[in-house]
């Protein structure tokens, strides 16, 4: 039997147009990648987008943070 993974977060980000900036829409949780764009995919799927991306928490690097 197949150990179940833990579930991790992945951050959303999407634009509408290409001179759009790119915005974070929300965070999923999945215990896989591709379950992570499954699910940003149906549950922000209220708009038609040029492109969406899935990023995983864990690998999301901060470099400035203004309070």
């Amino acid at each position: 039997m197949k150990a179940e993974r833990e579930r991790e977060y992945y951050d959303v980000y999407a634009r509408r147009k290409a001179e759009e900036p790119l915005e974070h829409i929300g965070t999923v949780g999945a215990s896989e990648p591709d379950d992570a764009d499954v699910f940003a995919f149906k549950l922000y799927d209220q708009w038609r987008w040029t492109e969406l991306f899935v990023v995983r928490q864990a690998d999301v690097t901060e470099v400035i943070r203004t309070p």
